[in-house]
């Protein structure tokens, strides 16, 4: 096991240099077309996670920002409020709007689908980015894991409840998961919930993101007939409040 673990840190350092580094994002964005940036979606209904700060922050403006219609769902009212605000300040567009809903929680994410599938408009985007890296072990009131309960479970309760509206839209829906590189380090795993000893914050984040992902090639699978796109990213290293608080060193280096 430990020569395992040794072998994906190794292979790990040496991919993520290659494509996870500054080096690797200019030698990238030389694909980069600059007027795919700048496409104008007025008319198309995008729904994003974690959208009060950090890349969800950045995704929900940009969508903003080219013409679309957000919906912003953040676990904190007056932090999720703020951004809005914000958004609409610096896009001049006000089809911004706040969805409260916790994440973590299957129950109010059923709630919230229950609520948003009302208004009955297809869902073009849905970018599931809100995650979580706790070092701690914490058990959720719902008897889960946090990091498994938002990284893994809350994404794929959102994405399979949202898949009415996003079948409305097709064959122009996507759903977009912000994975991480980091899950080179860690397999597939059964223990989804880390049950056992020695509860690793760092490596349970690399195993759900493995796992998000692994759900994206799935969900593309089964739904291949559905006219709806599954696409799982890495961001790339983006100073945000969350490397800063969850890997310091990291965000120090």
């Amino acid at each position: 096991m430990f020569l395992l673990k040794t072998w994906r840190s190794t292979a790990f350092g040496v991919y993520g240099y290659l494509n996870f580094t500054k080096s690797g994002f200019l030698e990238h964005s030389k694909k980069f077309k600059a007027e795919d940036m700048q496409t104008q979606i007025e008319g198309k209904n995008c729904i994003v996670t974690g959208a009060n700060s950090g890349i969800g922050y950045a995704a929900a403006e940009g969508l903003a920002s080219r013409g679309a219609t957000v919906y912003m769902v953040c676990r904190n009212k007056e932090r999720g409020e703020a951004a809005l605000s914000k958004i609409q300040s610096a896009t001049g567009n006000k089809n911004v709007y706040l969805e409260v809903c916790d994440i973590s929680s299957v129950g109010e994410i059923k709630s919230f689908a229950s609520s948003f599938s009302s208004k009955d408009v297809p869902i073009h985007v849905l970018v599931n980015d809100a995650g979580l890296l706790e070092h701690k072990r914490i058990i959720t009131p719902e008897g889960y894991e946090l990091n498994f309960a938002v990284n893994v479970l809350g994404t794929c309760t959102m994405t399979e409840l949202m898949l009415p509206l996003l079948e409305k839209a097709a064959p122009d829906a996507r759903v977009i998961t912000v994975a991480s590189g980091g899950m080179h380090t860690a397999p597939l795993t059964k223990d989804l919930q880390f049950s056992g000893t020695n509860f690793d914050g760092v490596e349970q984040y690399a195993r759900n993101k493995r796992v998000q992902v692994a759900l994206t090639e799935k969900w593309a699978e089964m739904y291949k007939t559905k006219g709806i796109g599954f696409y799982s990213m890495h961001p790339g290293w983006a100073e945000t409040l969350g490397v800063a608080k969850s890997l310091p060193g990291f965000s120090q280096s």
